[in-house]
């Protein structure tokens, strides 16, 4: 197993690399203290990227269940750059690319990838939707209306049937509505 390190960056932690892995990789802190890990792979048809943010569910306030779930649907939905609500998924079908998200306990985490030679424009609209998301009024009560109906579907889900148990049990406060929608 080799080991990758920033030398630039001495605070950042090595990167265990497989002898087999023909990728380069470098671990990076951008200006705004946010770290990212770049591959880079010259041969590989699709590029990606993922933004993990450290605010899942079990950050909710109490009385606003299913904010980070929500957040997570409302983000893809156009920037104050990309407006139409519909240009994120639409750049993607359109380059041989698709996007997800999801949001657990203590992170959501929203990925994509994308024909290769298409990437730099991807990752400008994706970033937009962490620098100025619109979260229209339109889109609000629609994305209301899908996280109530993912949150109905997964209750009967022993798995996530668990998970809330888990978090009452941890958190005293917890009222009875507060649920996990993810």
């Amino acid at each position: 197993m080799a080991t990758v390190t920033d030398t630039a960056q001495p605070n950042m932690p090595a990167l265990d690399v497989s002898p087999n892995d023909n990728r380069t990789y470098r671990l990076i802190t951008l200006d705004n203290g946010l770290r990212a890990l770049l591959a880079s792979d010259p041969t590989a048809e699709h590029g990606a990227a993922a933004m993990a943010v450290d605010v899942g569910a079990a950050h909710d306030p109490t009385g606003l269940p299913g904010l980070a779930h929500f957040c997570e649907h409302m983000l893809f939905l156009g920037s104050e750059k990309y407006h139409e609500e519909s240009a994120y998924k639409k750049f993607l079908a359109a380059h041989g690319g698709r996007s997800n998200a999801s949001t657990s306990m203590e992170q959501t985490t929203y990925k994509f990838e994308v024909l290769a030679n298409h990437l730099a424009s991807a990752l400008d609209i994706f970033a937009q939707f962490f620098i100025a998301p619109l979260f229209t009024a339109s889109a609000t009560e629609r994305e209301l209306n899908a996280v109530d109906a993912e949150d109905a579907r997964n209750r009967t889900v022993d798995g996530r049937r668990l998970l809330q148990v888990l978090k009452a049990a941890a958190d005293v406060n917890l009222q009875d509505s507060q649920g996990y929608t993810a």
